[in-house]
C-alpha cells in the first residue's frame, strides 16, 4: 500500500520574512509548527514594488523548515507573476502549476491562504471551490490563527464560513469567476460557434443543438428534462427550424430528421445523447481551461432515464448574431 503523503502549499508573503526583517515567525512557519506535513511547496515571485527580496525569503524558509525538522522535503517554485493584484494572471499560473502535480489517492494537498496578496488568496479559494484543482483529489484550505490572538492553530476554511476575511473575499470570488468566463458567440451568417477567441468546429446538427440550449439560457428557461426512449416532437421541430435558419442550403441533411418529425415519434434519445457527447468533446478539445469548458458544455444532471440537459454559463455570456 502506498504511504499517505501530506503536502503543504503556500505563496510566500511579506510576513514570512521573519528574522530577515527582525520579526517573529510568519504564517508559513507557524502553520508548519501547528501541524505535521511530509512535504512543503512554497510559491514565490519577484515583486518590483516591494523592498523584500522574495528569493532570499524562500531560501530562508527552506533552511528553517529543514533545520527545525518541520518537514522532510521543501520545494521552492518561482512563478513569473508581473502583477500580484491581477487575479487572471495569478490564477492562470497557479492552475498551470497545480495541473502538473501528482493527484494520486495517496497525496493530500493543503493550501494556506494567510500569506500572499488578497488576489492570491482569492485564487486559492477559486481553485478549491470550482473543482479546477482536481475532480478526484480535493484541495483543502487553511487559515493560520496568529499567535497574538491566542493559541495558534490551522483553521479549515470553506467559502461559506463566517470568517470575516473570507466573507470579504466572497464577492471578489464571484466577480473573478465571471471575468474568467469569456463570451460564446453564435454566428448565423458564419455558421459557427466561437468561445472567446476559439472557434469550435461543430457539425451543422451539433451547432443547431448548441443554439437550442443557448436560447434556453438567454430566455431564462434553464435546463430541459429528457426522458424515455425519444425526445419530444417540440425539440425536434425547433432543431429543424434552427438548422434551416443557419444552413438553408443543406436540405438533404434535414431529410432524415424531417421524416422522423412527420412520424411523430421524436428523435431517439441515444442519437440525442451521442450528438451531445460529440459536441461536448469538441468544446473540451479546443478549450483547455477546465473552468471555461465546464461552463459551456451541455451538461446532463439527474438520474438515469430522466436527465436534465443545459448550459451552466449565464445569459450575459451568450451572443447570437444574425
Amino acid at each position: 500500500m502506498n504511504k499517505s503523503v501530506k503536502i503543504f502549499m503556500s505563496f510566500i508573503g511579506v510576513n514570512d520574512a521573519g528574522d530577515l526583517i527582525g520579526r517573529k515567525d510568519g504564517a508559513i512557519l507557524t502553520a508548519l509548527k501547528n501541524d505535521q506535513f511530509d512535504e512543503v511547496v512554497l510559491l514565490w515571485n519577484d515583486n518590483v514594488n516591494s523592498n523584500i527580496e522574495f528569493g532570499k525569503v524562500a531560501k530562508y524558509l527552506k533552511k528553517e523548515i529543514l533545520s527545525r525538522k518541520l518537514a522532510d522535503k521543501v520545494n521552492l517554485v518561482k512563478l513569473n507573476i508581473k502583477d500580484v493584484t491581477d487575479h487572471n494572471e495569478i490564477y492562470k499560473q497557479l492552475k498551470q502549476f497545480c495541473d502538473n502535480l501528482n493527484k494520486g489517492p495517496q497525496f493530500s494537498y493543503i493550501a494556506a491562504i494567510s500569506s500572499g496578496t488578497p488576489a492570491m488568496q482569492v485564487c486559492w479559494i477559486l481553485l478549491a471551490e470550482s473543482g479546477d484543482f482536481s475532480e478526484t483529489n480535493h484541495l483543502q484550505l487553511i487559515k493560520v490563527l496568529d499567535p497574538r490572538f491566542g493559541i495558534s492553530k490551522n483553521i479549515p476554511v470553506k467559502i461559506d464560513t463566517s470568517l470575516p476575511q473570507i466573507v470579504r473575499l466572497k464577492s471578489e470570488l464571484v466577480n473573478l469567476k465571471k471575468e474568467l468566463i469569456p463570451v460564446a458567440n453564435i454566428s448565423i451568417t458564419k455558421a459557427q460557434l466561437k468561445i472567446g477567441n476559439e472557434i469550435i468546429p461543430l457539425s451543422p446538427i451539433e451547432l443547431s443543438y448548441y443554439k437550442y440550449f443557448a436560447e434556453r439560457v438567454i430566455n431564462g428557461k434553464g435546463s430541459e428534462k429528457f426522458s424515455g426512449f425519444n425526445t419530444s416532437n417540440e425539440f425536434l421541430k425547433r432543431i429543424i427550424e434552427i438548422h434551416r435558419e443557419i444552413f438553408p442550403d443543406l436540405d438533404s441533411n434535414r431529410f432524415e430528421i424531417e421524416n422522423i418529425l412527420k412520424k411523430g415519434i421524436g428523435l431517439s434519445i441515444y442519437t440525442f445523447r451521442g450528438n451531445i457527447s460529440k459536441l461536448n468533446n469538441k468544446i473540451k478539445s479546443v478549450i483547455k481551461n477546465d473552468l471555461v469548458a465546464n461552463n459551456f458544455i451541455i451538461k446532463a444532471e439527474g438520474r438515469r432515464g430522466a436527465k436534465f440537459y443545459g448550459i451552466k454559463a449565464p445569459a450575459e455570456k451568450f451572443v447570437i448574431e444574425k
